[in-house]
């Protein structure tokens, strides 16, 4: 057993010359579920089932509202006031963060939806932005939201 160990160790160290051989070895950066059961529709190039593009948009975060580890929307550059709406009467935290080169060169989509799932992963991206697109696909996934002052049927 010592040995196996050792051995992967330096299968590991004699590929990190490479600069980001290590790094795309333990990190799940690659990983995807486009195409799965929860995964829907694609706004820029961000598709439902990729990992949500790190994109501050120089005052916030935009991984920061993921530790809460909840079903949240996420808007860059303006939402529409039906999406608040629809957002607020559910008590689906909505993200708007400011459009600029980060989005952008995340491949992000300006004004674009993206429904972000617990784990990080984009359920929905919507490039309308519209309420209905989170309505026909919670419908599709047998999900419903209660209105603010009750859970929710997708927490």
């Amino acid at each position: 057993m010592v040995r196996r160990i050792a051995y992967r160790n330096r299968a590991v160290s004699a590929n990190a010359t490479e600069p980001d051989y290590v790094f795309r070895t333990v990190s799940q950066i690659a990983l995807n579920y486009r195409g799965g059961p929860l995964s829907e529709s694609s706004a820029g190039a961000v598709a439902g089932g990729d990992r949500l593009p790190w994109a501050p948009d120089g005052t916030r975060d935009n991984f920061a509202p993921l530790s809460d580890m909840c079903w949240q929307a996420h808007v860059y550059g303006a939402a529409g006031r039906a999406l608040s709406a629809w957002c607020d009467e559910r008590g689906l935290p909505l993200h708007v963060f400011g459009w600029g080169p980060a989005p952008l060169a995340a491949g992000l989509a300006r004004d674009a939806l993206y429904l972000v799932r617990p784990d990080g992963y984009v359920a929905l991206a919507d490039p309308a932005g519209q309420p209905a697109a989170l309505e026909r696909y919670f419908a599709r996934q047998g999900l419903v939201w209660a209105r603010r002052d009750r859970r929710s049927a997708a927490e």
